[in-house]
């Protein structure tokens, strides 16, 4: 297909073998893949040396990418926002390793965690509201309020650590020609926010770092703290460069094949542009009939050709 790439993170849990693994990824009609953080060393370097042969291209990495100690969890071992310095030092060395790989396999951009801000994660309580059908009562507004001001208390600590990780990991991607897409994020207490990406681009105006949307994580945002997901793409859409394409099931379970939840795809179809990179994003639990169904769900919505 023309324009849409399919995230190794479909297959990468369960399969280590390169070619194995783009045998997978081809077979339900992807010939473009975005690799990730579950990859191990040398399933990347086989993926490296033979894509020409298999007649695969690489549209992104998903940082960190190939994992740096092989595990299968967890895009980052390093925030880039950690108060401590020299883990936050190896967390900007881990993206700058995945920045080099990326320019080095072809890839035209590596999406970022951004890290997140030290506190007691509340997204479980408001799924718990939602569950009980109290997501928009008095008591999740209280909530939400109080989520609020702890969130804003102490992301006055890590943020300098962010923005001082970012001028880092920007130098060196305009050095490498390659853009750095950050990525709006699932849980409450990860960065950026909506006016923290504000900040961001405000003070890198001109350089590499741009806006990397999921619309699984936009979506569950949406519903269990009320974060519009419209507004979201309105406001960074100049930004934008690729997209996560994925669905969401009762409310907040994402990396469900587009068609089969209730993520408003033509909303989003009218902010991608042609050379937005669209990247598939699914769970393993997946099966390979239903990628293919979901494939034609968005080549009908028009998202992809």
């Amino acid at each position: 297909m023309k324009n849409c790439s399919i995230s190794t993170s479909w297959r990468s849990g369960r399969i280590d073998d390169a070619k194995e693994l783009i045998d997978a990824v081809k077979d339900v009609g992807f010939d473009s893949v975005e690799l990730e953080f579950r990859l191990k060393p040398e399933t990347f370097d086989d993926i490296r040396k033979n894509m020409k042969s298999w007649g695969l291209s690489v549209s992104s990495l998903h940082a960190v990418c190939p994992s740096p100690t092989g595990r299968k969890r967890g895009a980052e071992l390093f925030l880039l926002s950690d108060e401590d310095e020299e883990r936050r030092k190896k967390g900007v060395a881990d993206i700058i390793d995945t920045i080099r790989r990326g320019a080095d396999i072809g890839a035209k951009a590596i999406v970022v965690h951004a890290g997140r801000v030290p506190m007691q994660e509340p997204i479980y309580e408001r799924m718990k509201l939602y569950d009980e059908g109290k997501i928009e009562s008095a008591e999740a507004d209280a909530a939400l309020h109080r989520m609020l001001l702890d969130r804003m208390s102490n992301v006055k600590r890590v943020f300098p650590q962010l923005l001082k990780s970012l001028e880092e990991i920007n130098e060196e991607a305009v050095r490498y020609g390659i853009d750095i897409g950050l990525e709006n994020r699932y849980y409450f207490g990860e960065m950026p926010n909506l006016e923290e990406f504000g900040i961001i681009f405000n003070r890198f105006d001109g350089g590499r770092l741009k806006y990397w949307h999921d619309v699984g994580h936009a979506h569950v945002q949406e519903v269990l703290l009320g974060v519009s997901q419209k507004v979201l793409l309105e406001t960074l859409s100049d930004r934008l460069i690729g997209i996560h394409l994925h669905d969401v099931k009762s409310g907040y379970t994402d990396h469900n094949e587009p068609g089969s939840g209730s993520v408003d795809f033509e909303m989003i179809k009218s902010f991608l542009r042609p050379d937005t990179i669209r990247v598939v994003e699914l769970n393993a639990r997946v099966e390979p009939e239903n990628v293919r169904r979901s494939i034609e769900f968005l080549r009908q919505t028009g998202i992809i050709e």
